[in-house]
């Protein structure tokens, strides 16, 4: 055997864990079988490391080890089969051996080697003898079948050493996952698949006052305390989050909050889902909640400021535009032409200031739920042609025309009028903007399933592909010297999409760099029976 097997047997005896372990009846019940069957006073269940060889077991023997260069063993896993030394005194490998000479006065050797799981030998079941003999081919078979049962003992080892680390690992995964969780900022709850809670970590035992409770998942809320987000309302039973994902549902950022007693009104958001194990049964729920409450109340102050400022802004605001119109009129006389200019200048810089502001407190009031939609059956095509006429002189200053095809059928949706047009207004606009001197801008429609899509198709600049996510974020604008130039709050798609969604639709944009953009929204199609709406 070489070195590199050598390395890999040692290895492979190292994985049992064996060596100077306590005696085990099944191996000593295998030498004692030995002993009888083949008519020895010695039988040894023999183990070879590095540097000895080690029993196992032991029959007739006192010592528990010899040195691996005097062992018989170690030639008959060098030959990796069954070896048989009749007379020892009479064989040049073995005549000159101290245990030949000398104690246990060996004289009949016969080991059959012992096997890893990968084949390895380990070492070997043996018997021995004082005086010449023989093995008939009944007595080598018994050996044989012995050996194979110290495998299946020494397999059965494996595995139980196996089973007993991957416990252990186990163990110390589910303690780390403890501590893990006990640790985290985030609650943590979850509960099996009858309703019982499980899990409540500290952070959620913290912000409810309790720990796990024994109370079924109708009376949770009131344990637990649990309220709408207008820290008033009590959470209905169905709507606790921890019971929806019971019942199958998954949540993402659900809101509401714990007035627990003696504490301050706690505002949260949960995100969890229904648990199955890797056979896909279902085994219960589990829910992770975070701490809104500082952000709610720092996004609150920053709604109040900028309504405040705002409304401060507004009326100063339109008193100099009415002023510098007035003077662009001619009420203060006439103007030299460098006058009129810079009056222009301040006139445009104030209407995009009062579009900022307007812009503003839109989304205030967006946020705060206060920008109220008026739902109706409205026809299509009027309100498209009332975007393009409000929308026409902006395109002329662009030298832009702005194209609307008509929908081959007369098409009804469900929408807020003005706002709908609010949002046609800063698609419109936007397209105008970013379109090359005498483009054309397309607005047209089409009916996908049971929505109305309207598109507004220009063939200006476009939208590369890694600033297309961001659109639709606020104060967001696409970074080229065009957007520079022609100015925009960076609300207006912003606004856009609140609105569109609000009135159940969706909104997007289909471009390439270089190639145009085609922005688009949807919304739900009137059916017959909603031509009554009023």
């Amino acid at each position: 055997m070489n070195a590199s097997a050598e390395q890999r047997r040692l290895a492979a005896l190292a994985r049992y864990q064996i060596m100077d372990s306590p005696g085990e009846a099944a191996f000593d019940d295998i030498t004692t079988l030995a002993t009888r069957y083949l008519q020895t006073p010695i039988a040894l269940v023999s183990l070879l490391d590095d540097q000895r060889q080690w029993f196992k077991s032991r029959v007739g023997l006192d010592v528990c080890e010899t040195p691996r260069d005097l062992a018989f063993c170690a030639h008959a896993i060098r030959a990796d089969q069954l070896l048989v030394v009749e007379n020892a005194n009479e064989d040049p490998r073995f005549r000159d051996n101290p245990l030949v000479t000398g104690e246990p006065h060996i004289c009949f050797y016969a080991g059959m080697p012992v096997h890893s799981a990968e084949g390895y030998p380990l070492g070997t079941l043996c018997v021995i003898d004082r005086q010449p003999r023989t093995l008939d081919a009944q007595q080598r078979d018994t050996l044989i079948r012995l050996a194979g049962l110290v495998e299946q003992q020494l397999r059965l080892r494996l595995q139980l050493l196996e089973g007993q680390e991957r416990e252990m690992a186990l163990s110390e995964q589910k303690a780390l996952n403890a501590s893990l969780l006990e640790s985290m900022m985030v609650g943590v709850v979850a509960c099996d698949a009858k309703g019982q809670l499980t899990l409540i970590n500290r952070t959620a035992r913290d912000w409810h006052g309790v720990d796990i409770l024994d109370v079924p998942p109708e009376h949770w809320w009131r344990y637990y305390d649990l309220y709408q987000s207008d820290e008033v309302t009590p959470l209905a039973a169905d709507q606790v989050p921890l019971w929806r994902a019971l019942s199958g549902e998954q949540l993402t950022a659900v809101s509401f909050c714990i007035a627990a007693r003696g504490q301050p009104v706690r505002h949260l958001q949960a995100s969890g889902g229904p648990l199955y194990d890797a056979e896909g049964r279902f085994k219960g729920a589990m829910v992770a909640m975070l701490d809104i409450t500082e952000r709610r109340q720092i996004e609150q102050m920053k709604s109040r400021f900028i309504a405040t400022v705002s409304h401060e802004l507004r009326t100063p605001l339109t008193s100099i535009s009415g002023a510098i119109a007035l003077l662009l009129g001619g009420a203060g006389g006439d103007l030299p032409e460098a006058g009129r200019r810079m009056l222009g200048i301040a006139q445009d810089n104030t209407q995009r200031l009062q579009a900022l502001i307007n812009d503003l407190l839109d989304i205030e009031r967006l946020e705060s739920g206060l920008l109220p939609l008026k739902l109706s059956v409205q026809p299509l095509l009027p309100l498209l042609q009332r975007a393009i006429d409000s929308n026409q002189l902006y395109a002329e200053r662009f030298n832009v025309s702005l194209v609307l095809l008509p929908p081959s059928a007369e098409l009804h949706l469900i929408c807020d009028a003005e706002r709908l047009l609010q949002v046609m207004d800063n698609l419109l606009s936007n397209a105008a903007k970013f379109s090359h001197a005498g483009d054309s801008i397309v607005v047209d429609c089409r009916v996908i399933d049971d929505q109305v899509q309207v598109q507004v198709t220009d063939q200006g600049v476009g939208i590369a592909m890694e600033q297309q996510s961001r659109l639709f974020q606020r104060f967001f604008q696409i970074d080229d010297s065009t957007s520079r130039k022609r100015g925009g709050t960076g609300l207006g798609l912003a606004i856009s999409k609140e609105l569109v969604e609000r009135m159940g639709g969706s909104i997007g944009v289909d471009s390439q760099a270089g190639q145009g953009a085609c922005f688009w929204f949807r919304l739900p199609l009137a059916s017959s029976s909603d031509r009554g709406m009023p």
